[in-house]
């Protein structure tokens, strides 16, 4: 019995060192990969340029190419805003989006680019909770738009685990509770299916499930 109190505790602790591991041991690789790739990209045009050896030193080139290719993607970004560029934009997605395998792959990046790159704070407000898809069931969404003067809260309801499509409810202000959690907060919940989630946390949502379920309750007496 020993034994194996012993070995189930070294998997806790194995799976608990592994959880923290993994995301800076991931991080790290993909700066590594990157660093890499411009490397390999930008430097050896960086050596073509007269003279340019001879004044920095290897790391030095390293650094300008990664400089430029920042550079590169600002620019990107910039013709992104713009008409033509967006236009542009879409004719080489629709372009992706056509071809068999490579639509799968597009798509899923672009997704999970999405979920990682766009600020979300910008958009959501609030983290709300209601009844939703049916009585005595609840979920969480972001508030979108609230108009104090408004009987109606936009509400955003995202999907699991990919919180950037979701569906726009018009929700009654009386039938919503506001969480006492930050946006980011609410997102990981969504994210990870509601499995990272602290006590902190699960006493707003239970306190707020069940203030929510008595005024359901009531109503549905008065009727």
């Amino acid at each position: 019995m020993e034994c194996l109190e012993v070995w189930k505790a070294l998997q806790r602790h194995f799976l608990t060192g592994l959880l923290a591991v993994t995301p800076l041991a991931f991080t790290v690789w993909i700066l590594i990969k990157s660093y890499q790739l411009v490397d390999r990209s930008l430097r050896p045009l960086l050596l073509r340029v007269p003279n340019l050896t001879d004044t920095y030193p290897d790391f030095a080139l390293t650094v300008i190419a990664l400089l430029l290719t920042m550079l590169l993607i600002i620019l990107v970004g910039l013709a992104a805003r713009s008409l033509v560029g967006r236009a542009f934009l879409n004719l080489v997605e629709r372009f992706f989006q056509r071809i068999p395998v490579v639509k799968t792959i597009f798509l899923a990046t672009k997704q999970i680019a999405s979920v990682f790159l766009t600020d979300k704070r910008s958009a959501f407000k609030e983290v709300a909770l209601f009844e939703y898809p049916r009585p005595r069931s609840f979920s969480i969404g972001f508030v979108t738009h609230d108009e104090p003067d408004h009987p109606m809260l936009n509400i955003f309801l995202p999907t699991t685990p990919n919180p950037t499509s979701g569906y726009l409810l018009l929700v009654p202000r009386e039938d919503a509770v506001i969480l006492p959690l930050t946006v980011e907060e609410g997102i990981k919940l969504i994210i990870s299916g509601g499995s990272v989630m602290t006590m902190e946390q699960a006493m707003p949502l239970k306190e707020a499930a069940l203030q929510l379920k008595l005024q359901s309750r009531d109503q549905e007496e008065r009727r």
